[in-house]
């Protein structure tokens, strides 16, 4: 008798006592929670990277921005304004090289929405004042389970990330300051 005869004599009632297969369910059964456990921890250690990154861009973007703003002009070298595209090229720089086919950041394949915030509380009268800047981000989440687990349904998570620092005016010139009041 063949194995094909022995199963279809047996009937429903000897199916019951079958274990063949029973591995694979048991497997699969344990499988998938450690797999979903596993890739959501490779969603948050690449979401834990990214705040890192935005992080250094916005330190680089704070310093860039005590230098270089000039809102109420009271910086004799630099030119009028608060120079914001200058200070947004220095926090894209700091997120990492552009690719040299495209000319696209390498970030902004995995961050989009980059926006940079600059305030300059620098004045005539206190040309030390803190400059802020605020970068904000949407980190686009990329592993398989772990990124609807991790970010939702939008597959996206917000990075927003502040710092200041002293604005580097000028007390030399005439009036507090060069050119203030003009």
């Amino acid at each position: 008798m063949s194995k094909r005869q022995s199963l279809q004599g047996r009937g429903v009632r000897g199916f019951h006592r079958d274990r063949r297969g029973a591995v694979l369910v048991e497997f699969i059964v344990a499988f998938m929670p450690l797999m979903i456990t596993f890739s959501s921890f490779a969603q948050m250690a690449q979401i834990v990277t990214a705040r890192l990154m935005l992080r250094h861009a916005t330190v680089v973007g704070a310093r860039a921005a005590s230098v270089i703003s000039n809102a109420n002009n009271n910086t004799p070298d630099q030119k009028q304004g608060n120079n914001q595209d200058e200070i947004k090229a220095a926090v894209i720089a700091a997120l990492g090289p552009t690719d040299p086919k495209t000319g696209l950041g390498l970030w902004e394949k995995t961050m989009g929405d980059l926006t940079v915030d600059v305030n300059d509380q620098s004045s005539c009268d206190d040309p030390y004042g803190l400059v802020t800047v605020r970068v904000r981000a949407n980190y686009r989440c990329a592993v398989p389970f772990g990124n609807r687990l991790v970010c939702g349904l939008t597959g996206t998570h917000p990075i927003d990330d502040q710092l200041g620092f002293p604005h580097q005016g000028a007390r030399y010139a005439d009036g507090g300051g060069a050119k203030c009041g003009n």
